[in-house]
């Protein structure tokens, strides 16, 4: 056994077999229906990797159940990908056009796997936008944004006729996690590992591209966001990829979505007081700024 790997959501550690090769021993966090999870996760990973892409792939079908009193974790024993993740501030125009070519190749790969038991991903956006929702019309929240931060969440009922709207659109087997933290490159750079399939679920794909561009507008520090966009979605995931995708309006509304779940998510689980110190909060912040999805209250006082 080697020592755990850093970096990840779950407890990872590479180890090696006697007959020389090398698994994965993964332990996953303790999260509300994790078990569920970890089985849709094989699921869409092991489809994958039997098609040849390089996915997490199962090296024994067994899902490990420990418990101690009422206390209990689950583990799994998964096939070891070469490669590395890279630093945020690291991405070239050669990580973002192969990160959407791998997409790309992902999509047009799971387009035949069965729905079976993957969750509707438009169920769950609808109920994170609930949340969202719920939380932002509280008082205190309206008035620790306005006197901490000095911002006002503006008007998020137009996010719920876009979900509505991609009830009628095909929908397949999604990713919806295919961030940096989970994809491997070697130094080509070449897409080596997929990991990370907890979130998989069913919808159109136009979902798990626009969680991936919300992500890239935030981590991409040194790339405008044309370019960003442009090396995604242009060379990487229409030319170089298997599958093609169209820009609609309903990208630009899914990532308003999900730049503000991000930006839910930092006020929920930080002080106030200490995000301005977070570089990736304040890129959340201003890209939902440059995006009327936020406002600063002096603005909003002077209009």
């Amino acid at each position: 056994m080697h020592p755990v790997q850093k970096g990840y959501r779950n407890e990872s550690y590479a180890a090696a077999l006697t007959d020389g090769r090398m698994v994965n021993l993964i332990i996953y966090k303790r999260e509300p229906e994790i078990l569920s999870r970890i089985r849709c996760a094989n699921y869409v990973s092991n489809f994958l990797a039997s098609a040849g892409m390089p996915a997490r792939a199962t090296a024994d079908p067994r899902i490990l159940e420990g418990k101690a009193g009422e206390f209990v974790k689950y583990a799994a024993l998964y096939t070891y990908l070469p490669g590395t993740t890279i630093p945020w501030e690291a991405y070239t125009m050669d990580h973002i056009k192969q990160l959407g070519a791998a997409m790309s190749d992902m999509h047009a790969g799971l387009k035949p796997l069965p729905q079976k038991n993957l969750p509707f991903v438009i169920d769950e956006c609808r109920a994170l936008l609930k949340r969202m929702e719920k939380y932002f019309a509280e008082d205190g929240v309206h008035d620790a944004l306005a006197g901490k931060l000095g911002l006002a969440i503006l008007d998020t009922t137009g996010l719920r006729p876009a979900l509505a709207a991609s009830v009628e659109l095909p929908a397949q087997a999604l990713h919806m996690d295919f961030v940096r933290g989970n994809i491997l490159f070697d130094d080509e750079p070449k897409v080596t590992g997929i990991l990370d399939f907890e979130k998989a679920a069913w919808g159109p794909p136009v979902f798990d591209i626009a969680r991936t561009l919300a992500f890239l507008l935030v981590d991409c520090k040194y790339k405008t966001e044309n370019k960003v966009r442009k090396y995604f979605l242009q060379s990487g995931y229409n030319k170089r990829g298997k599958a093609s995708f169209e820009p609609t309006p309903l990208l630009e509304d899914l990532l308003d979505f999900f730049l503000l779940h991000d930006f839910y998510k930092f006020l929920r689980h930080n002080p106030y007081e200490t995000l301005e110190a977070n570089e990736h909060f304040v890129r959340t912040r201003d890209c939902l700024l440059n995006r009327n999805i936020i406002a600063r209250t002096e603005m909003l006082e002077y209009a």
